[in-house]
């Protein structure tokens, strides 16, 4: 079809921090063809604070808390119709949802928007009166480009962005600096955090890493803190044997701010991963159960390198069925060899 004539764009991917990352391309895309529209973005708290700094972006709407799971049925109806309400006030003319659960889909469709784009899946196509066309391509990515493909909006490039303050970079200085992290050492940022246990490499070899990286290649390493992460973090850093402070931000484009200023990030699948390779800092995913062709389109020519067990008969679960998990056969030693490789292809951190 031929990219319709809109004013006010509303895009949806409720969940998750990375997916989020990864639909970047999709703002992007839009905002250079309607220059002039007014473009919102619709999320889950949690993984909306990832694009408040999205230049691209009039406004990050954020899902109430009242409408997740786990509160009563009577205050999630109540607060969905208000909610609901609110939402087709807004007179939206284009509304994609790149999520496609039940919520996001009953979330499109009260919009009332003249296009409402969506996948056809699961008996959710009825929400949506134009489908998305998917590619034969794997990644995720491409998933969420295929949706403004499909409307006839063209796409340049598929890289992903996130945005930080002037505030937020002041702030990445100062940790550095009052850590004494700051001067002429290269940064290595290690990421150990992970939302499924079989995509986490353990702390006993992210700890082989830090030591190693310390020794052999004169690094200074960092350790990222998820929430509730604190005191596994402190242990972490006494298993490495040398100072590794750790990183705590409830701030997600703090947490950009501070892995730009890295030299080298290494992390389990997750989040992070994609806000660093985002930012431009060379980036090694470590992958088990899940798949870098599916979830990691990053260049090497960037720096960015995943690496995966190579388990041909992993069971694919979030939660591993194994004593081992197959993620624990990526050796500290081939991570180093990576981290060696990524260091001699690039220069010293980027200045701002």
């Amino acid at each position: 079809m031929d990219a319709p004539d809109v004013k006010r764009i509303l895009l949806s991917r409720l969940r998750f921090i990375g997916d989020v990352v990864l639909t970047t391309p999709v703002i992007r895309a839009l905002k250079r063809h309607y220059a002039e529209a007014e473009i919102y973005y619709l999320a889950e708290e949690g993984p909306a604070s990832v694009l408040l700094c999205n230049p691209c972006l009039d406004e990050v709407i954020v899902l109430p808390d009242e409408l997740l799971p786990g509160r009563s049925v009577l205050t999630r109806f109540g607060a969905q119709l208000r909610f609901l309400r609110a939402l087709r006030k807004r007179r939206f003319d284009l509304v994609i949802d790149l999520f496609g659960n039940p919520r996001s889909a009953l979330l499109t469709l009260a919009t009332g928007a003249r296009y409402r784009v969506g996948y056809d899946v699961r008996g959710r196509g009825a929400a949506y009166n134009v489908k998305i066309r998917r590619s034969a391509s794997l990644r995720v990515v491409d998933a969420y480009l295929d949706a403004v493909r499909t409307i006839g909006v063209p796409v340049d490039d598929d890289r992903t962005e996130v945005h930080y303050s002037d505030e937020d970079a002041v702030w990445a200085d100062s940790w550095l600096a009052e850590r004494g992290v700051a001067g002429d050492r290269r940064i290595a940022a290690l990421n150990p955090g992970a939302s499924w246990p079989a995509k986490t490499w353990s702390a006993v070899h992210f700890a082989e890493l830090a030591r190693r990286m310390t020794e052999a290649l004169g690094l200074r390493v960092v350790l990222i803190a998820g929430p509730g992460q604190r005191e596994a973090m402190a242990r972490l850093a006494g298993m490495a044997a040398h100072a590794c402070p750790v990183v705590e931000t409830g701030s997600l484009t703090r947490l950009a701010a501070l892995i730009r200023r890295c030299d080298l990030f290494v992390s389990n699948d997750c989040g992070p991963m994609h806000i660093a390779a985002a930012v431009g800092t060379p980036t090694i995913g470590l992958f088990g159960p899940s798949s870098p062709r599916i979830w990691f389109p990053y260049s090497k020519a960037d720096g960015h390198v995943a690496l995966e067990a190579g388990a041909d008969d992993c069971c694919g679960r979030d939660f591993c069925v194994r004593p081992v998990p197959c993620i624990e056969s990526i050796s500290p030693h081939r991570v180093l060899e990576a981290a060696e490789s990524v260091l001699r292809g690039t220069s010293s951190r980027p200045a701002e």
